[in-house]
């Protein structure tokens, strides 16, 4: 069997941190029986940087900068993996933060939290809402810090990339927008809502109205798979003044979901579906470098 697991790739700008890879090891479904136990998985956890892949003839084994296994907590991923990241984009450096693996590997579950919950305190919510409260906490303790020399503007968009085109989530009427590029903003879609963060609860509430718009495809893999990738980027600006000189930073966080990356003679999906199938994995390249 196909391993359950979905790994993240994560990126910033500060030196000797670029890119880093996590595997987090989903459970078995529920009403998956394991005669032999533990055996019948097809793959091991030896540390929290190494797995055990039972392939045949003989098993190989994988390292990556972090495993998280069966019995992570989503407190203990978001530690692991977004936390530095959030500090970064307070520090000015840009980050993203993506999900990928097949469908049904728990990228959503992980990136989001339970789809059938849109509590912002949920107890399982995902990497997504925990980073927006993350980069709140961490504004106002530089607020009370600055006193009223420093100032902060959060923003946001929502994209959603299917089928090579890109559609604003925030805005139902869009057709396909373009990306640009410019001298200081660098790659930017052109035309998409912007709208103002005052605080995480407010983030999730746009998270989830956009949410609501995304493209969704039934494959034989998954009932509800999504066939598209979101793209949802907070921006980060600060204003500090220091006597008559006024210092402003801007950066920024790309918080990603993947569409699911199975081969396509395992999902036996034909005609546009196909088509739709294929373009994820095309996709991917342009968002890593973006």
């Amino acid at each position: 069997p196909s391993p359950n697991i979905n790994s993240f790739c994560r990126n910033s700008d500060v030196e000797g941190d670029a890119i880093k890879v996590y595997v987090r090891v989903r459970p078995p479904s529920e009403g998956t029986a394991l005669t032999d136990g533990d055996q019948g998985l097809c793959l091991s956890v030896l540390s929290s940087n190494t797995i055990r892949l039972h392939s045949k003839p003989e098993p190989k084994i994988f390292t990556f900068d972090y495993v998280a296994n069966m019995e992570s907590t989503q407190e203990s991923v978001f530690s692991s993996v977004a936390k530095n990241i959030v500090e970064s984009c307070m520090n000015g450096y840009n980050g993203t933060i993506f999900a990928y693996g097949q469908t049904g590997s728990g990228k959503t579950f992980t990136m989001m939290g339970p789809s059938d919950s849109d509590n912002f305190t949920h107890s399982l919510r995902g990497v997504i809402p925990r980073s927006f409260e993350y980069l709140f906490f961490l504004i106002e303790r530089e607020k009370e810090k600055a006193g009223n020399g420093k100032s902060f503007l959060c923003k946001c968009s929502f994209i959603e990339i299917y089928n090579e085109q890109i559609f604003d989530l925030l805005d139902s009427a869009s057709t396909g927008l373009l990306l640009r590029e410019h001298i200081k903003k660098g790659v930017f879609v052109d035309g998409a809502v912007e709208q103002v963060l005052s605080s995480a609860a407010e983030a999730y509430q746009v998270l989830t109205m956009g949410w609501r718009n995304r493209r969704v495809a039934s494959t034989s893999m998954n009932r509800e798979s999504s066939r598209s990738h979101a793209v949802f980027t907070i921006t980060v600006e600060s204003m500090e003044k220091n006597n008559e000189i006024v210092n402003i930073r801007s950066s920024l966080i790309n918080l990603v979901d993947l569409a699911g990356s199975e081969r396509q003679k395992d999902t036996h999906t034909e005609g546009l579906r196909l088509k739709v199938t294929k373009f994820p994995n095309h996709s991917i390249p342009v968002l890593c470098v973006s």
